[in-house]
C-alpha cells in the first residue's frame, strides 16, 4: 500500500505540485505573493525528504478565481496529468486547495485520484485513497472546505449588501456616464461613483431624445452612430443597450442589488445558472453617494413610457411574403416597412430595407420592386425548366449552366465593387482603415464565389424531376402575382421553392439640382431626385 511508501522511493520528476490563493489567505496578499509563500513551504518538503525540489514544468498555478472544478483551467491540466502512471503524486499545501466545491466535485476527485493511483501528499499527512480511512479523511476535508465556502459567500454577501445599503458602488465596471471611484468616510475608504462629463452628456441626450423627442432606441443608436460617439462596448450601440440604461437607477443617484441573481435551472438533464435581469421593483434600491446625472422627474418619464410600444407576437400573421426568405448582404433579415397616416391611409409605399442600413449601408428598395423582380426570376425558372423537360434525357445541363452564368454574374459585380472602393479611395478621399476593412471583405466574397466557379465547373448534376419544379415554381409565381393572395401562403409557396436569397445594393444618393436644366425636367431620371443604383439578388433554390 502507498500508505506505507517511503518517500525515498519518489522522484522529483513523478511529483506535481498544485498552488491556489483560497479566501483564508491574508487578504492583504496578492495571489502571487501566497502562492510564492506556498511554492516556498513545498520546496522545502521536497528537498528534505526527496533530496531535490520539483522541477518548473510539473508546478501548476491557479490564478483565476472559480468555486468548481470545471472553472479553473490549471486543475483540469493537472488531472489530465495524473492519467499518466508516471506521475505518482500530488503535492499541495492543505486538501482544500484542490476542491471547496460540491460533493460533485469531491466524489470526481475522489475517482480520478483512486483510480489513478495517485499520493495526495500535504507537508503534515499523505493521504492514499486506495485507503478507505484515507479516503473517508479526504472526503471530510473536502466536505469541511464546502461548507467554509459556503458560509464564507453568506458572510460576503452580507458584507456587500450592508456595504451597498450605505450608498457604496461595489461594481467591478462603472456604468456608461460615470468613472469609479474611492472616498473616505472616516477612517473607512468607500467605493462610489464620480461624473464622467463627456459620457455624462450622452446619458442625458439618451433620456432627452427618448422621452421628449419620442425617438425609439434603434433611432437613438442611429443618432448616436451619426455623432461618432463611441459606445460603451463593441463598435455599434445596441437597442438592448440604450434600453438598459433608460432603466438604470444610477443616473439618478441611487445604487441597486441583486439585479441580475443568480438563477439554477435544470434543462435537458444539465444544470445551468443563468442571470436575468430584473425589473424595477424586483430588486433593492438605495440612496448613494453619488450624484445623479439625470433629473428624477425626467427619470420616472421613461419608465411610464417604456413598455407601451410592445413588439408584435410571435402568433402575429405575416405581412410579409419574403419572411426567413430575404436577408441582406450583411447577413441581417430584410424588413417590410409599411408607411401609414393616422387614419390608416398609406403615406408612402411600402419598402424593405436592412436593420443594420446604417452600418452596412445597403440600400432599401420599394416592396413592388421586390416583388416584380422575383416574379421574373420565378418565371426564368420555370422556363428553363420546361426546355429542360424536352430532352428527353432530362438532362440538367441547362440548369447548371444557368448556375454558373449567376456565379460569373456575381464576381464580375464584385470585381466592379473592388474598382469603385478604389475610385473612392484614391479620388474621393475615403479613410484608409474604412477602406483596407472594405477591401478586405470584397477580396474574400471574391474568392468564395471562385472556389464555388471551381466546384460548380467539375459537379455533375443528378437527374432532376422538372416537371414537378415546373407545378411547384408556377405556385409560387401566381401567389405572389396575386395581389388578394395571403402573404403567409405566398410565404409558404416560396419557402417550397427557394432556400435563401441575399440582397446587395449600394446606397442611392440624393441628386443634385442642375441649373441649366428646367424646373420639370432635371429629375426626369429612372431614380428621380435620387441615384438609380441596381439591385443584386443572389438566389439559393430548395434542392
Amino acid at each position: 500500500m502507498y500508505s506505507m511508501f517511503s518517500f525515498d522511493e519518489l522522484k522529483a520528476e513523478e511529483l506535481l505540485v498544485y498552488l491556489r490563493k483560497s479566501r483564508t489567505d491574508d487578504p492583504a496578499l496578492s495571489v502571487e505573493e501566497v502562492l510564492s509563500k506556498h511554492e516556498t513551504i513545498l520546496d522545502e518538503w521536497a528537498k528534505k525528504n526527496i533530496g531535490e525540489i520539483v522541477p518548473e514544468e510539473n508546478k501548476y498555478r491557479e490564478v483565476v478565481s472559480g468555486e468548481t472544478i470545471d472553472d479553473r483551467p490549471e486543475i483540469n491540466k493537472l488531472l489530465k496529468r495524473i492519467e499518466s502512471p508516471r506521475v505518482k503524486a500530488i503535492l499541495i499545501v492543505e486538501i482544500q486547495r484542490l476542491s471547496r466545491g460540491d460533493l460533485e466535485d469531491a466524489g470526481r476527485l475522489i475517482k480520478l485520484l483512486r483510480y489513478t493511483n495517485t499520493l495526495v501528499i500535504t507537508p503534515p499527512k499523505t493521504y492514499d485513497l486506495r485507503d478507505e480511512y484515507d479516503r473517508d479523511t479526504f472526503e471530510r476535508e473536502l466536505k469541511r472546505g464546502n461548507e467554509f465556502l459556503e458560509y464564507q459567500k453568506k458572510i460576503m454577501n452580507r458584507g456587500r449588501l450592508l456595504s451597498v445599503s450605505q450608498g457604496n458602488y461595489i461594481g467591478s465596471i462603472p456604468p456608461y456616464g460615470f468613472d469609479k471611484i474611492w472616498v473616505m468616510d472616516g477612517k473607512r475608504k468607500c467605493p462610489t461613483l464620480a461624473e464622467n462629463k463627456e459620457q455624462a452628456d450622452v446619458v442625458r441626450t439618451i433620456f432627452d431624445l427618448y422621452v421628449n423627442k419620442d425617438y425609439g432606441a434603434k433611432r437613438i443608436c442611429n443618432y448616436l452612430e451619426s455623432l461618432c460617439i463611441k459606445p460603451p462596448k463593441g463598435d455599434y450601440w445596441s437597442p438592448e443597450g440604450v434600453t438598459d440604461m433608460l432603466s438604470n437607477v444610477h443616473y439618478i443617484g441611487k445604487v441597486k442589488w441583486n439585479w441580475r441573481k443568480t438563477v439554477t435551472v435544470v434543462a435537458d438533464s444539465e444544470i445551468i445558472k443563468t442571470r436575468p435581469k430584473s425589473k424595477i421593483g424586483d430588486f433593492l434600491v438605495y440612496e448613494g453617494r453619488h450624484g445623479g446625472i439625470v433629473d428624477e422627474k425626467l427619470f420616472q418619464a421613461a419608465q411610464e413610457k417604456h413598455g407601451r410600444n410592445h413588439r408584435a407576437k410571435s402568433n402575429t400573421k405575416i405581412r410579409n411574403p419574403f419572411a426567413g426568405l430575404l436577408q441582406c448582404q450583411c447577413g441581417r433579415a430584410m424588413t417590410l416597412q409599411f408607411f401609414l397616416n393616422k387614419d390608416g391611409t398609406e403615406r408612402s409605399a411600402a419598402r424593405l430595407s436592412c436593420r443594420r442600413q446604417t452600418q452596412c449601408h445597403t440600400g432599401s428598395c420599394l416592396y413592388s420592386e421586390m416583388i416584380d423582380k422575383v416574379c421574373k426570376l420565378l418565371e426564368n425558372y420555370i422556363e428553363d425548366f420546361e426546355i429542360l423537360m424536352q430532352n428527353d434525357n432530362g438532362d440538367s445541363a441547362k440548369l447548371h449552366a444557368n448556375h454558373i452564368k449567376n456565379l460569373e454574374s456575381k464576381l464580375e459585380h464584385l470585381k466592379e465593387k473592388e474598382i469603385n472602393q478604389w475610385e473612392k479611395y484614391s479620388e474621393e478621399g475615403m479613410p484608409k482603415p474604412i477602406f483596407d476593412k472594405l477591401n478586405e471583405k470584397v477580396l474574400k466574397q471574391q474568392e468564395e464565389v471562385r472556389q464555388a466557379l471551381c466546384k460548380a465547373y467539375e459537379s455533375k448534376t443528378d437527374p432532376v424531376d422538372y416537371r414537378e419544379k415546373v407545378i411547384r415554381f408556377s405556385k409560387a409565381l401566381d401567389a405572389l402575382k396575386n395581389p388578394e393572395a395571403d402573404a403567409a401562403e405566398k410565404n409558404k409557396l416560396l419557402k417550397a421553392c427557394i432556400d435563401k436569397i441575399v440582397y446587395t445594393r449600394e446606397k442611392p444618393e440624393r441628386v443634385k439640382r442642375d441649373p441649366s436644366k428646367k424646373k420639370g425636367e432635371q429629375f426626369k431620371t429612372p431614380g428621380g431626385r435620387w441615384t438609380d443604383t441596381q439591385i443584386h439578388l443572389e438566389v439559393k433554390l430548395k434542392v
